[in-house]
């Protein structure tokens, strides 16, 4: 069972990682990449521990729970996911695929990906933020 702080501490991680994607697409735009790729690798690595021990076990209640009724709620959760598990992937697939490789020229191929992946990257912190704030709340201030 995930609990209010556990929750906290994950949405604590998921605000913390935005400011990191901002500083790693200022980076780029500074042409300084292997720097952006850094902090991009930090920014994966945070968000899947998020995900791992918060998100995951959060999510499989869904199946825990017997007569679990299909609501906006539980719709706009699938939605996070989709777009979670979309984002988590694509994130780790462009940080592994670089692997603090000193030539770049494989990364610059790949620079068509990234902007969708980070938009998604960006939805869906905003989407896990808007469950926090409603589940928690439906919780604390029945």
């Amino acid at each position: 069972m995930v609990t209010f702080t556990d929750a906290t501490i994950s949405l604590a991680i998921e605000i913390a990682v935005l400011p990191l994607l901002l500083v790693a697409v200022m980076l780029k735009n500074r042409k300084k990449f292997r720097q952006h790729g850094i902090t991009m690798t930090t920014s994966v690595i945070l968000h899947l521990i998020a995900i791992l021990t918060v998100m995951v076990p959060s999510f499989s209640n869904f199946f825990t729970h017997p007569g679990i009724v299909v609501d906006a709620l539980v719709m706009f959760s699938f939605v996070h996911v989709a777009l979670g598990l979309a984002a988590a992937t694509l994130g780790l697939w462009l940080v592994g695929s670089w692997h603090l490789k000193k030539d770049l020229r494989s990364c610059f191929a790949k620079r068509r990906i990234m902007k969708p992946t980070l938009t998604t990257w960006v939805v869906t912190v905003l989407l896990g933020a808007t469950l926090y704030i409603v589940i928690w709340a439906s919780f604390l201030f029945p």
